[in-house]
């Protein structure tokens, strides 16, 4: 048991020091903080400035402040567990299969568990801390990070074992590039659907779409028990279906290296 713990403290802190050296995995945490600052003072701005060429009454602010707030939330979410547990994880999975590491840890007796045990522990650490940090930018209120960060995390774990999959699938950085794009995209999904009420309609359905549906209800004040049923079955399904592709495929893939 304590040798399977120390191989497994092993593999984290190689995938973490990996994460550290190359650009890319830097890059999946920077483009969801810029962003977060981005959309506070730029959609920011837009909503004061509307406010006050309207009635100018607090309810007005109010309600306009919950809007923005939900909107940097929202991007801030869906773009941390995009960038953070799936864009790296599919990246580096390509990348070690590419040079070969993969084959050469499971011939040194490392077991497969333990490699995405290890992969996917660092991704969700790497989710969560973006996470917090464009929190901490957003200028919500910190009464709602325990929440953002309680979805955060309920969020990236169908998006974190769906990577491990497609990673594995990747050949290379190049395919990984190709099959990247839609994961990243039903991932960020949730974050048009400020855009109208008829595309979020059909994007509280992607992988992300229960916990963003939670937030807005969270940030509006309007969450209940009725109102919660619908999001948390759509994370329900995924997770579950992301179980499910993970243990049927994963081996295989393994193999396949």
């Amino acid at each position: 048991m304590q040798a399977n713990l120390r191989k497994l403290g092993a593999l984290i802190a190689k995938d973490a020091a990996d994460l550290a050296k190359n650009p890319t995995m830097i890059l999946c945490v920077l483009m969801p903080v810029g962003f977060a600052v981005f959309y506070r003072f730029f959609i920011g701005d837009m909503g004061l400035a509307g406010s006050l060429r309207g009635d100018g009454g607090l309810g007005a602010s109010s309600q306009v402040t919950s809007v923005v707030q939900y909107i940097v939330l929202s991007m801030s979410l869906c773009l941390s567990i995009g960038m953070g547990a799936s864009v790296s994880l599919i990246y580096g999975l390509a990348e070690e299969k590419e040079k070969h590491t993969l084959r050469t840890l499971m011939l040194a007796n490392v077991s497969a568990e333990q490699l995405m045990l290890a992969k996917g522990f660092v991704a969700f650490v790497l989710t969560i801390a973006t996470e917090l940090v464009c929190f901490a930018v957003s200028g919500a209120p910190w009464s709602l990070a325990g929440w953002y960060l309680l979805l955060g995390s309920v969020g990236a774990v169908p998006v974190i074992l769906v990577s491990l999959v497609v990673g594995l699938a990747s050949r290379d950085q190049m395919t990984a590039g190709l099959y990247s794009v839609p994961v990243l995209l039903l991932t960020m999904a949730p974050i048009f659907g400020s855009f109208s009420e008829g595309i979020r309609a059909v994007v509280r359905f992607a992988p992300t779409g229960g916990a963003d549906e939670l937030l807005r209800l969270i940030v509006s004040g309007s969450l209940t028990p009725a109102a919660a049923v619908a999001p948390l079955a759509v994370t329900a399904v995924w997770m579950v279906a992301a179980v499910v592709v993970f243990k049927l495929l994963y081996r295989r893939l393994l193999r396949d290296n």
